[in-house]
Parts: structure tokens; C-alpha cells; sequence
């Protein structure tokens, strides 16, 4: 049976790492110089380098997922407009949503929220 080999834990770069990696880049050394100074692995180097030359970035970019559409602050107008006008429906709710903010929204999505609320 073949030992295991360890796995090795990944490890997300710093700001500092990334500036150093892009300097290195910029002052000419190839990569396989600038993964032996930094102990990188050199797919990373040249990811970095080419997140920069293509976007002029050094930051990670932001988790995967489906974005938020309504912020907190609008989940408290929401609760506030349905609290002063106890008697309307949730599509009337919607309706007055919609012309107040202009983002369309269903009147189950508005029935969710403020059950959630």
C-alpha cells in the first residue's frame, strides 16, 4: 500500500504578498525566480501577474453565490410601509413598492419577507 501523502492546506495570499509577487514581475525576474524567493507555487505567481496586467487588480474577488437584491435598509422601509398601512394587501404593498423604489418585486416574495420580519 502507497504512504499518503500529506495534504497541503491552502493558504490565501495577503495584500503584501500579491504587491510583492507584482513587484517582483515588474522588476523583470521570470517566475520560476519569483516562486523560489517567496516558496509560491508558480501557477499562483503567473495568476497574479495576469489578474494584473488584465485588470489591474490585487484583491480577491468577493464568495460565489447569488447577490442580495434588497439591503437591510430596505428590508426596514418594507416593514415600515406595511406597518403604517395595516389594512393594504400585499399587492398593494407591492404596487406602492414598486412606484416608491422602482425595483419590481412579487407579492410572495413580499409576503416572505415580512413573515421573516
Amino acid at each position: 500500500m502507497p504512504p499518503r501523502r500529506n495534504k497541503e492546506k491552502f493558504q490565501q495570499l495577503t495584500e503584501f504578498e500579491r504587491g510583492k509577487i507584482i513587484d517582483l514581475c515588474e522588476g523583470g525576474f521570470s517566475y520560476r525566480a519569483i516562486r523560489a524567493r517567496g516558496q509560491w507555487n508558480s501557477s499562483t505567481v503567473m495568476r497574479v501577474w495576469k489578474q494584473w496586467i488584465n485588470e489591474h487588480r490585487t484583491i480577491r474577488k468577493t464568495g460565489s453565490g447569488r447577490r442580495k437584491l434588497m439591503s437591510a435598509c430596505d428590508d426596514r422601509y418594507l416593514l415600515r410601509m406595511a406597518v403604517s398601512e395595516r389594512t393594504a394587501s400585499s399587492r398593494q404593498l407591492v404596487a406602492r413598492w414598486s412606484t416608491a423604489t422602482g425595483v419590481l418585486m412579487l407579492a410572495s416574495s413580499m409576503r416572505r419577507r415580512l413573515l421573516h420580519r
